[in-house]
């Protein structure tokens, strides 16, 4: 098993070691055995390759709506769609998302993240979003095929992780969750990141360390072998974010407001439902046994002690 550090094309490798000569035996003073790196819908500059063997590929917030065709008019640039739709329709849509395949597998990845659930930017600041998990989850499978199908022999050129969310579309608790993918994803290198913070978000009695553990634990209790066996890695950090969830100040958007409006004005909130902190308790350390994934991404934002390599030192230290 590989222990790495989240990163991002948009930091400067400096954030890991002043002196860029010495990043590698500095990653390797820490227990780290690389970078997953986030990239973008362009080129990933040389510098980062040697430290990545792994990639999140790039997201966007409610590619859902533009699959649906309800794509906003005129309200996007042709840099900024790409983060919020994907596209402005399914054929653009495809294509942005195969161009950052294509992009990240310069670094011949083991893997790429790709988030498979959905947030209903109408909906952001409400508790509850009803779009329908299995409605999502299936147009991203539909999505996804498209998209792998124009590669050689019909399969990514490196295996696409599916992510769970805490909103519409795969959080990863039920079976039924991997059946549907399983019988609709039509390329063979696939499988699951399990993250562990965003299980949490969608736990209502997530409110200490302990509980979120014992939570989690019951609800891999009911994976199933094959299932289990498809997560080849995890996100691992943890948000005890219960009582805030049950309690924030909800508020419709404004039909007036722009998307770009009010994903900045609802940044705040959604960093306070995630919370990426690390774990303390050196049980959580039964969270990965249970599972055995190659890769355990320790995905610290700075929402802890606000140094991320502090918090990846911390948690990192929980291991044996």
């Amino acid at each position: 098993m590989k222990h790495l550090y989240s990163f991002s094309v948009c930091q400067p490798l400096t954030e890991l070691s002043e002196n860029v000569s010495e990043i590698s035996s500095c990653l390797k003073s820490i227990g780290c055995d690389g970078l997953e790196l986030l990239t973008l819908f362009e080129n990933v500059p040389e510098q980062y390759i040697p430290y990545s063997p792994s990639v999140h590929l790039p997201f966007a917030i409610d590619w859902y709506r533009a699959w649906c065709g309800n794509t906003p008019k005129d309200e996007f640039d042709e840099d900024n769609v790409k983060y919020v739709l994907f596209g402005r329709d399914r054929e653009e849509m495809v294509r942005n998302i195969r161009s950052g395949i294509v992009f990240a597998s310069v670094l011949r990845p083991a893997y790429g993240v790709m988030h498979a659930g959905n947030t209903n930017i109408d909906q952001v600041m409400l508790r509850k979003h009803t779009d329908d998990d299995h409605k999502v989850l299936d147009a991203f499978c539909d999505m996804m095929n498209q998209v792998v199908s124009e590669f050689p022999n019909g399969e990514p050129p490196f295996k696409i992780a599916f992510e769970n969310l805490w909103w519409s579309g795969l959080k990863l608790k039920e079976p039924w969750e991997y059946k549907l993918i399983e019988n609709k994803i039509e390329f063979d290198n696939w499988g699951f990141c399990l993250d562990t913070g965003h299980m949490m978000n969608t736990l209502s009695d997530a409110y200490n360390e302990t509980s979120v553990i014992d939570s989690l634990l019951k609800i891999f209790d009911r994976f199933p072998i094959d299932m289990k066996e498809r997560i080849g890695t995890m996100h691992f950090h943890m948000s005890t974010s219960a009582e805030y969830r049950n309690t924030f100040e909800t508020s419709e958007r404004p039909r007036s407001e722009s998307i770009l409006k009010t994903l900045e004005r609802s940044y705040p909130h959604v960093m306070k439902i995630d919370q990426h902190r690390p774990f303390t308790d050196s049980r959580c350390i039964q969270l990965v046994e249970a599972l055995e994934p190659d890769f355990v991404t320790h995905e610290m934002v700075g929402a802890g002690s606000k140094d991320p390599i502090a918090d990846f030192v911390q948690q990192r230290s929980l291991f044996r």
